[in-house]
């Protein structure tokens, strides 16, 4: 008997932004897939955990093997649409078996921080990647957000910007976003380029 694969978007980081439909599909694993961060904060003690690594291939068949035997849950943090292994997943998982439950991203939630809608910004990632569109899409005019990693920081994105001959424009960066931790940035890209501040896990927004 096969069983399903449930890929759950638990939101930005806590454990309060979790939907009660990630919990309810969450409470049914017996097994739980999923960054070891995630499996910390998420996981129950009775449940059988599988960290994920650098193999994403290695990973996708672990899961569709384990689904045979088990109901297996894939934790993936904040939405699983939005630049999620959800997709990886979906190209390679057998479809009638595979349900995705979607969360709150730290995208959503930082344009909550900034009581400022967000359905005519564009949302590009530099974290474990390279968008090429920045500086032509922050010259057209456009807010963007911009998904960042501890190489792509707010402060090298600022640079790159007004080197680019962009405006100064106001930008604010969330970082930790959900945590008590949370921080919120507000200034100029000028500023933001100068800044000693230690971004870690931001969304950074720009043209707010």
């Amino acid at each position: 008997m096969a069983y399903s694969i449930t890929v759950i978007g638990v939101g930005p980081g806590s454990p309060d932004f979790l939907t009660p439909a990630g919990s309810r599909a969450l409470a049914q694993a017996d097994l739980v897939v999923g960054a070891k961060r995630l499996l910390i904060t998420f996981a129950q003690p009775h449940q059988e955990v599988y960290p994920l690594g650098a193999d994403l291939a290695e990973a996708a068949e672990f899961i569709r093997r384990k689904s045979e035997e088990k109901q297996v849950a894939v934790l993936v943090s904040g939405d699983t649409g939005l630049y999620s292994f959800a997709d990886y997943l979906a190209e390679r998982l057998p479809a009638d078996r595979l349900t995705l439950v979607p969360g709150i991203s730290s995208v959503q939630l930082m344009f909550a921080r900034l009581k400022r809608p967000w359905q005519e910004a564009v949302i590009i990632s530099r974290h474990g990647r390279q968008d090429r569109r920045l500086i032509q899409l922050v010259q057209s005019g456009l807010v963007v957000a911009v998904l960042t990693d501890r190489y792509n920081t707010p402060q090298l994105l600022a640079a790159e910007l007004l080197t680019a001959g962009c405006q100064d424009l106001p930008v604010a960066v969330g970082c930790n976003l959900s945590y008590d931790d949370e921080t919120i940035y507000r200034g100029k890209l000028s500023s933001l380029r100068e800044s000693t501040e230690q971004f870690v896990n931001c969304v950074v927004v720009i043209g707010v």
